[in-house]
């Protein structure tokens, strides 16, 4: 294995110091390896550094502007500082450039998400299941879209999809029993939210729902 291997592999085994010697000593025999900085960059992510890990992104996209890692890596720093339209941007460039993983239509559904956008949000979260049908994330967030746009039978159905894979996923519960008290059905509503409560045992929501039904019983 090459410096640039044993940085890998050493970075998804966690040993960063290890790793940062092996990507240090790649970058310096290897100046032109454009994944080298995306590894270091993702290196000092960890290390909670994303001013240097964006420098790091930076130079990698210098070298290779069609770098799908590089981008991917720009966009998720973008998200978490909650400048989603430019995230969105990197996230659509990734896909452009041929990267077709579950992960890449999550992200660019979450951007569209956190922008309002929940009906264009959909289909990316829709294509993120078509790849991984076991995307407990994806199918939530589609459940969860589904539902604020009103529809309701979709959405329970992706939600109960959800259960099935992690039946202890509190949202999931507190949502099918919100769904369930739409269509007046109050004891699977009951249901649903102890059952939130159960896994979450600091679920604000299902508690404050309970306490709803519980006044309306006492009227």
């Amino acid at each position: 294995m090459n410096h640039f291997e044993l940085g890998v592999a050493a970075l998804q085994e966690g040993n960063l110091e290890e790793a940062a010697n092996y990507l240090t000593k790649e970058i310096e025999e290897n100046p032109t390896n454009s994944l080298a900085y995306v590894n270091f960059g993702q290196l000092l992510l960890t290390m909670g550094d994303v001013e240097r890990a964006c420098r790091f992104f930076e130079k990698a996209l210098e070298i290779d502007p069609e770098l799908a890692a590089a981008h991917y890596a720009v966009g998720t720093v973008y998200f978490e500082d909650g400048k989603f339209d430019l995230a969105k941007k990197h996230f659509q460039h990734c896909v452009k450039l041929g990267m077709n993983d579950s992960d890449v239509h999550f992200m660019i559904g979450l951007c569209c998400v956190n922008n309002g956008e929940d009906r264009f949000a959909l289909p990316f979260f829709q294509r993120a299941i078509e790849l991984d049908n076991s995307d407990i994330d994806a199918l939530f967030q589609y459940g969860l879209c589904l539902a604020k746009l009103e529809m309701l039978d979709e959405a329970k159905s992706n939600l109960e999809k959800v259960l099935e894979l992690d039946d202890q996923h509190a949202d999931a519960h507190y949502n099918l029993g919100i769904i369930a008290m739409f269509n007046d059905q109050v004891n699977i509503a009951k249901e649903h939210f102890h059952k939130a409560i159960e896994s979450q045992d600091d679920h604000m929501l299902a508690m404050h729902a309970l306490k709803v039904i519980e006044n309306k019983e006492e009227e």
